[in-house]
């Protein structure tokens, strides 16, 4: 399974939680810290040290400064020049996880998401219920970029993120290894009557049109989110996500 090519361009990443997990999590991808003039407190020294840590050149700015680089984003007084590495290889993230460390162990797929921020609630979520990678397709996918990290507050960056070229071809090979697949969609079966076994996919469909066919095809099961009678059509992909995940988590956590 090829993976993306990685991109070279450097961007910038705004919001004191973006800016510290990028520290923390990836601190070879970033390249320049931008701090307001007189900012103060143990979170900018926080961030400082780490910068420094990891030789990472740190500069004290106007706000006019911070404004321009930022742009719309909310920048909090600091901002960080990174270049975002993405797309680990499926074979790489088989090897991170050797078959005796897959017990209990939840990736998510996501099937042409392309809403940045969309993406990025994912991630967070992702991180926060216990999921240990993205699996993204090249094609018709957003890809990971600085609103993408500022939407998932940093979380992403704590994710390795799988970029591959046929996200069906992908899931047969995580079947082969082991995995099950769960896709998320209205017509499947209650999540609370799933029993969801380990190692799993959970795969989330696009925003508009959930998952492709064949995508779907080739799930071991189809699951779905029971919802009230007087409710709104369907949770968007976000939500859904969430909500999958955080039963996932349950049955895991569960003995």
């Amino acid at each position: 399974m090829s993976r993306r090519e990685p991109r070279s361009d450097a961007q910038w990443l705004s919001g004191f939680h973006s800016v510290l997990e990028t520290l923390r999590s990836k601190p070879d991808s970033a390249k320049e810290l931008l701090v307001a003039a007189g900012s103060q407190g143990s979170e900018i020294e926080e961030l400082t040290s780490l910068a420094r840590e990891a030789g990472v050149r740190v500069r004290t700015v106007d706000r006019r400064e911070l404004d321009r680089v930022a742009g719309a984003s909310r920048h909090q007084g600091v901002a960080l020049r990174v270049v975002l590495h993405e797309g680990e290889s499926l074979k790489g993230l088989l090897e991170r996880f050797p078959p005796e460390s897959r017990k209990g162990l939840v990736l998510v797929a996501l099937d042409e998401i392309q809403d940045p921020h969309n993406l990025g609630a994912i991630a967070r979520s992702a991180v926060n219920l216990g999921a240990s990678a993205l699996i993204l397709p090249e094609r018709r996918s957003a890809p990971v970029t600085g609103a993408v990290v500022a939407a998932s507050a940093g979380a992403i960056q704590k994710l390795p993120v799988v970029s591959v070229v046929n996200l069906g071809q992908a899931l047969e090979r995580l079947k082969e290894a082991g995995f099950w697949v769960y896709g998320a969609d209205a017509a499947g079966r209650p999540a609370w009557d799933t029993v969801f076994n380990t190692p799993l996919v959970l795969v989330i469909g696009s925003e508009g049109y959930g998952m492709r066919p064949l995508v779907a095809s080739i799930c071991d099961e189809v699951v779905s989110i029971p919802q009230a009678a007087a409710g709104v059509e369907s949770l968007n992909a976000s939500c859904a996500a969430s909500v999958l995940l955080y039963e996932v988590a349950r049955q895991v956590r569960t003995p």
